[in-house]
């Protein structure tokens, strides 16, 4: 496993070390989430979820559900 994804694993990366690699994971964990980065003890999942429109809570909470359209 390299730093940079390969093609039968490419969502799989080395802990990165370079700010340049950090960019590459998020680049690819926006495009093609969820990437899987290894380090000596364990592995972590990184992901993209885009930002929701904002908003009131209480305007979310009272807008009721899809039986209410």
């Amino acid at each position: 496993m390299s730093n940079t994804p390969q093609n039968s694993r490419a969502n799989r990366w080395r802990y990165p070390h370079d700010a340049n690699e950090f960019d590459r994971l998020f680049t690819a964990a926006k495009q093609n989430s969820p990437q899987l980065v290894f380090d000596g003890d364990g592995v972590f999942t990184v992901s993209y979820a885009k930002r929701a429109e904002e908003g009131s809570a209480r305007d979310f909470l009272t807008k009721g559900g899809p039986d209410d359209e």
